[in-house]
């Protein structure tokens, strides 16, 4: 029992550790203690620890007094990414463009990494007016259409465990995403209505590759301009689109 406790303890002290360099991106280059607490939810006294670890593997550097980035080491990880290649990226890139371009709003290709929905790629909307969202921004898993999906998707233990360390999730919450869970998987897409920004709508499908669900397709923009009939449109784009990935990654060819 002693063992198995100690063994859930690393694996979340190796989840807040990922969740903490995951929290860096173009716009927040530079972070520091107070923000990175703030914006993980975590106790300074925590955020140090972990950075205490981290910058004595060279992930990450002091930038300033009181201030931390992103090391150069990721630079070579970066390297290392590009060289291996992606196949469901070259896949589905010409998929994001022609449901960016057939439905008018931004386009998104969404994973999941641990308990985070993570943008790995985006097609802009051609409107002045677009959602703002860069490749590499975490997510939570219960907010948000393509989040939901994959949120789905998850082994149940897993999924139980994730919301509970949710922290300002109710009980009534909890049990309201459980009980939505069979459904969205059963359909295999989902709509949401200001889940992650307010007046923003969204849709996404799965992605699969043979039976497993590797990611989501989703479309996202403001809801003023996006009537009923134009929704159901580009959910159509979305499933299919999804679809059409699937079917790719099952044969092994791109797309388009």
């Amino acid at each position: 029992m002693a063992e198995q406790t100690r063994r859930r303890s690393g694996a979340e002290s190796s989840r807040k550790a990922a969740q903490l360099l995951l929290a860096f991106d173009e716009r927040h280059h530079t972070r520091s203690v107070a923000d990175l607490a703030g914006a993980l939810g975590m106790p300074v006294s925590s955020v140090y620890r972990y950075l205490t670890v981290l910058r004595e593997t060279g992930m990450i550097e002091e930038a300033g007094p009181g201030e931390y980035r992103l090391s150069w080491v990721f630079v070579r990880l970066a390297r290392a990414a590009r060289a291996a290649g992606d196949t469901l990226e070259s896949v589905a890139r010409p998929v994001l463009a022609s449901v960016a371009e057939a439905g008018g709003e931004t386009t998104l290709l969404i994973k999941r990494i641990g308990w985070n929905a993570v943008c790995v790629d985006r097609v802009d909307s051609p409107h002045p007016v677009r959602l703002q969202f860069d490749p590499g921004q975490p997510m939570v898993l219960h907010k948000g259409s393509a989040a939901r999906v994959l949120l789905a998707s998850m082994p149940a233990a897993e999924r139980r465990r994730y919301l509970a360390s949710v922290s300002g999730l109710s009980e009534h919450e909890r049990d309201q995403i459980e009980a939505d869970v069979d459904t969205v998987a059963r359909m295999g897409w989902v709509e949401s209505f200001g889940e992650v920004d307010d007046g923003i709508w969204g849709t996404s499908a799965v992605i699969r590759d043979q039976d497993e669900v590797i990611a989501a397709l989703g479309v996202a923009g403001p809801l003023y301009r996006l009537q009923q009939a134009d929704r159901a449109r580009i959910t159509d784009l979305v499933v299919s689109g999804a679809a059409e990935i699937s079917a790719a990654l099952a044969r092994g060819v791109a797309v388009g």
